[in-house]
């Protein structure tokens, strides 16, 4: 029965410990005829329902959502789960022939220490980007799939780099928005308009309308053409945060009376209203700093096995002179609150968009300058280290120190700030310099960068500027009483600082007690598939394939 199809779906969340139990939820958009869904889930030889609750009525269906809550045990457990509607499994249909309508995923036992996968940039910048890629869409997607296929079917493991991942973050750029502004789209038109005409043209309620169908649209194709992105979303429970992309490109960072004019306003909005449906999985996500109706942001503050995860919201509330708004408040109060029930052996992990530690910018700088021509202005001001966020910077780096040396009387304690957006993967530090008033103080933050999964890395001359750039030496940050950090991009053997290569990473705590992150990206035999001027390769017979770059930490 056409009742039963899955519009898009299911969504599995991750919502972190709570009263002895993990909190997961599910979510799936129904088609618009269906009016209650059970969710029936099996854990071990235990059979249980929880009832879906109805969220959102959109235009193309109607948003389910329900929680499992896995109580906290000594082994590892699967929970496999159906969607129920009228006492029949719904499902998907992955090829014409073949129906999905089951799907399970795995929670680690109460000690155990757990491998988690991060990827961000799922999709592309432009269409002409999309077609000079030769590689499929979602070939690293397929590459995780398959890990946690295999990983799923050997749950008894020796090492924690063969446990299935028990999560999937997501670090902006879920979906790329930025074809709201192509001919035939709604904003093609306002956007051929004179600037001044932009600031005050009012938006009428059919162009609201196109506005919201294009965001409900653009996820529906994002999270279905894809099998494996599908699987993904389905059966490894996901924590996901916006960039700038899943509303527009550089949004926040770009001048104030443009992002407040009535057609910016009208794709905020819409913007907004899909991702707290869609990632955040609705206002009631048990990790949610504001739990209120109309949160500002949608920082989140979770504990899960042997990570403490802060995850910033860096996109409500930005302007140019302002990245968190009210979220460094929430910020603050959520690293006090995983202070307060720190365990021996947990790390911190910071989810921030952009990373703090990248290719240093500086207007003054030539050589960076010439990135101006790749970067536009608002992109460069995306970055920490542009001057009007410098400030913010230093002060949520003092407060991870802080915490970091709080903690470290007792235990040692490792942070972590994992991004994406920059379509590079790389690593990092910042090291607090010996103080002779303190010399005991040793903070290290370590910075990791994973991007992106599906957008292809920087095309060969932009590439050629990265490093003409990052050859800059960072210069060392003063936080002010003695405090001096030094910052470094980690080099590779042949002294390169970044991997331009489609890639995806995780990371686990090894039996060495190290954190090992394992970075897996994609290797394309063609000469020129990153190169935007040179035709476009053909796809019949790529050679594909995959490495691994695995560092400890």
């Amino acid at each position: 029965m056409s009742s039963h199809n899955i519009v898009l779906g299911p969504l599995l969340g991750l919502e972190g410990e709570h009263a002895n139990a993990t909190i997961y939820s599910v979510c799936f958009l129904s088609e618009n005829d269906v009016d209650a869904a059970n969710l029936a889930y099996r854990i071990g030889k235990q059979s249980l329902r929880s009832e879906f609750t109805l969220i959102s009525g959109l235009s193309r269906g109607k948003l389910w959502r329900a929680e499992i809550a896995i109580p906290l045990a000594q082994l590892d457990q699967v929970c496999s789960y159906q969607i129920l509607i009228e006492a029949q499994a719904a499902s998907y249909a992955l090829t014409r022939n073949a129906l999905v309508a089951e799907w399970s995923f795995f929670c680690p036992a109460a000690k155990q220490r757990v491998q988690l996968a991060f990827a961000s940039c799922n999709g592309f910048s432009s269409d002409k980007v999309r077609a000079q890629h030769p590689a499929p869409m979602d070939y690293l997607w397929q590459r995780m799939q398959q890990q946690q296929v295999a990983h799923m079917a050997n749950v008894d493991y020796a090492e924690v780099v063969d446990a299935p991942y028990a999560a999937l973050i997501m670090g902006g750029d879920q979906i790329y928005a930025d074809a709201i502004f192509n001919q035939k789209q709604p904003l093609y038109a306002w956007s051929q308009k004179p600037l001044k005409q932009q600031l005050s043209a009012p938006v009428s309620d059919t162009l609201r309308q196109r506005i919201d169908s294009f965001y409900l649209d653009t996820y529906l194709r994002s999270w279905t053409q894809s099998a494996a992105l599908r699987y993904c979303l389905a059966s490894i429970p996901s924590i996901m945060m916006w960039d700038d992309h899943d509303i527009i490109d550089g949004w926040g960072s770009q001048p104030y009376r443009l992002e407040t004019s009535p057609a910016y306003q009208a794709m905020f909005d819409s913007a907004k209203k899909y991702f707290t449906l869609f990632q955040v999985r609705g206002i009631n996500n048990q990790a949610l700093q504001q739990a209120t109706s109309a949160p500002a942001h949608f920082g989140m503050t979770l504990r899960f096995r042997d990570y403490g995860l802060l995850v910033m919201d860096n996109r409500s509330q930005r302007t140019l002179h302002n990245i968190m708004g009210s979220g460094k408040a929430d910020f603050i109060q959520g690293l006090a609150e995983l202070q307060a029930g720190w365990q021996a052996g947990q790390k911190l992990l910071v989810i921030s968009g952009v990373p703090f530690l990248y290719r240093h910018f500086s207007e003054s700088d030539n050589n960076i300058r010439l990135s101006i021509q790749f970067d536009a202005y608002d992109d460069m001001a995306d970055h920490w280290r542009f001057s009007t966020h410098y400030d913010e910077m230093c002060s949520i780096l003092q407060r991870l120190l802080q915490f970091q040396a709080t903690l470290q009387a007792h235990t040692p304690a490792k942070v972590f700030i994992i991004s994406g957006d920059v379509h590079v993967a790389a690593s990092g530090s910042y090291r607090e310099q010996p103080n002779p008033a303190n010399p005991l103080n040793t903070g290290n933050i370590v910075q990791l960068i994973s991007s992106g999964i599906v957008h292809p890395p920087p095309m060969s001359m932009e590439q050629s500027v990265i490093r003409l750039a990052s050859s800059v030496t960072q210069p060392d940050i003063d936080l002010g009483g003695g405090c001096i950090l030094s910052a470094t991009i980690r080099k590779d053997a042949a002294g390169n600082r970044f991997l331009f290569h489609r890639n995806y990473a995780c990371m686990h705590e090894g039996s060495d007690h190290k954190v090992w992150v394992n970075w897996h990206y994609e290797t394309i035999d063609f000469p020129h598939a990153n190169d935007l001027t040179a035709p476009a390769q053909s796809q019949t017979s790529p050679a594909l394939g995959y490495q691994v770059l695995g560092l400890p930490y």
